[in-house]
């Protein structure tokens, strides 16, 4: 959830799938996500674990449950890793093509490399380092993001070529099926929040700060991206979109060129600082959820273990990323473009987040009733987790299921079919575990001390 990655990547295939009205997309992904932001936040204070919800649905249910939800939540991140990929592959690329240097696959794979070195560099010191570094890249974008969109607006408006058609509804270019697909992207740009919930146990986190991270995180980037669509949205006619993405670049890159000349180099800049930042931050997101299945033995040992020194779980560190950069260069090799797999990988982490979502506002429902009578909410911890899990329900079938299916086999049939193959092999993931290390099934995940009766 990267204040410019979010806009430098995501306006692109909205505005193509629904036309101007970006803003009420991201509108709307939002109030999809809200519910489920309530629900983590519900859970997390009460149950702060490097394992997220597959511990809470260990707790909540019973293992087989959290197993299960262990796996998908594997995918979840390790997607969102394989995603950040493509985001520097496709800037450091523009960075060459500013230099004169052409454009190639191997140009894309030594940026990736060099992202996953630096990073590296970073993330084997403590989490606390590793965070502030994050948050200097994301104040630098933010910056750049909020200075390009307030040049266009100025631009535009000094000319009156400023209109309310992205505030309209009736402004969408392709109907229900556009906006649906539409907020697949947007849902995608959300993706991120959750990541506080995960560091909570390493960092120490006090339970009352972890709800107020997860929900403010959420508005005030969703705020964020409304406006900033908004000005891009304005920036130039949409049907010069398709030729912008097809030759290499990012929409916005053009765009800065448009507004700023040579000084649109500082989009590609922020592009390569954002995707390290975020890169940052959820490399050891993705090493924390290995380290809570390694240490309570439903993956390999080896994964459970913490650094001596740095006190970090360096095994499951080295495994995500030499993970993250195969899979993306796996992926964009079968694609034959970085942005193409960006749309895979992008649409596929989006489906793994909803079903996630659906086990969190389950666990929610579940944890309130049986460890915290006492404070049950019927508005917190009822109404709001089905709202939620009705809001992710519907998501999943209508943009999955309906849209992406009959979108063509590459970046649409293909998604669907991955995403139903690893729900199976989850099943038979928990299955082998029951018979191969049946005394799991009677153990509990790690928590903190004091955290479930």
């Amino acid at each position: 959830m990267s204040p410019a990655l979010g806009l430098y990547f995501n306006w692109g295939p909205m505005s193509i799938a629904t036309g101007p009205i970006t803003p009420l997309i991201y509108m709307l992904a939002l109030l999809i996500s809200l519910p489920t932001a309530i629900s983590y936040a519900m859970v997390s204070k009460e149950i702060p674990a490097a394992g997220q919800a597959y511990t809470w649905l260990w707790h909540a249910f019973r293992p087989g449950y959290g197993l299960w939800t262990g796996a998908i939540l594997v995918l979840y991140y390790v997607s969102g890793l394989w995603i950040v990929n493509m985001f520097f592959a496709v800037f450091f690329g523009e960075f060459l093509r500013y230099f004169g240097v052409p454009a190639s696959p191997i140009g894309g794979a030594i940026g990736m490399l060099i992202m996953a070195a630096i990073t590296a560099i970073v993330v084997y010191r403590d989490i606390q380092f590793t965070a502030r570094v994050a948050l200097g890249f994301m104040i630098f974008e933010t910056g750049v993001v909020s200075a390009l969109a307030l040049t266009i607006v100025f631009v535009q408006g000094s000319h009156g070529k400023l209109s309310f058609a992205p505030f309209s509804f009736p402004s969408a270019t392709a109907g229900f099926n556009g906006i649906s697909t539409a907020v697949i992207f947007g849902i995608l740009s959300f993706i991120g929040y959750d990541y506080a919930c995960v560091v909570a146990e390493e960092t120490k986190t006090p339970r009352r700060l972890i709800p107020i991270a997860v929900i403010l995180a959420a508005v005030t980037v969703g705020v964020f991206w409304m406006l900033g669509s908004y000005a891009y949205s304005e920036s130039i006619p949409l049907s010069q979109l398709p030729g912008f993405i097809s030759s290499g670049f990012t929409p916005i890159t053009p765009i800065a060129k448009i507004y700023w000349g040579p000084g649109n180099i500082l989009i590609t800049i922020t592009g390569l600082t954002a995707s390290l930042g975020i890169y940052v931050a959820i490399v050891p997101a993705t090493a924390r959820i290995l380290f809570a299945m390694g240490r309570d033995r439903s993956l390999p040992q080896s994964l459970g273990k913490l650094n001596a020194r740095y006190q970090v779980p360096f095994n499951a560190l080295t495994v995500v990323l030499i993970g993250g950069f195969v899979g993306a260069l796996v992926m964009a090799i079968l694609q034959q473009s970085y942005f193409n797999a960006y749309v895979w990988f992008g649409e596929i982490s989006v489906f793994f987040a909803l079903v996630t979502y659906i086990a969190v506002n389950l666990a929610s429902i579940s944890f309130y009733r049986r460890f915290r009578p006492q404070k049950f909410n019927v508005v917190w911890n009822l109404i709001v987790p089905i709202v939620g899990i009705g809001i992710d329900l519907y998501i999943l079938w209508q943009s999955f299921f309906v849209a992406l299916t009959s979108s063509g086999f590459a970046l649409g049939q293909s998604v669907v079919l991955f995403a139903v193959v690893w729900c199976l092999i989850a099943v038979f993931y928990v299955a082998a575990l029951r018979l191969w290390v049946p005394h799991l099934f009677q153990a509990q995940s790690y928590v903190l001390p004091e955290t479930v009766e």
